[in-house]
């Protein structure tokens, strides 16, 4: 999806990726999922999967994949 406040989010420690920028605020309604599959750019993504991100792209593994 898209993000706001691109800079902060730079300056975050975690690799984040958007598919754009949307600079109007969203509806605040105070409440959010976990642990339910998503789908990114076709990939799905399951809860206890790793993703692994840097500048080149994103890797989603069924398991971790670090020594």
């Amino acid at each position: 999806g898209c993000v706001r406040d691109v800079a902060e989010l730079n300056a975050a420690a975690v690799g984040i990726r958007a598919l754009g920028l949307m600079p109007l605020p969203t509806e605040k309604r105070n409440e959010g999922q976990r642990d339910v599959a998503v789908q990114i750019q076709g990939v799905g993504v399951r809860p206890g999967d790793w993703l692994y991100a840097d500048a080149d792209g994103i890797v989603v593994s069924a398991r971790s994949l670090l020594p």
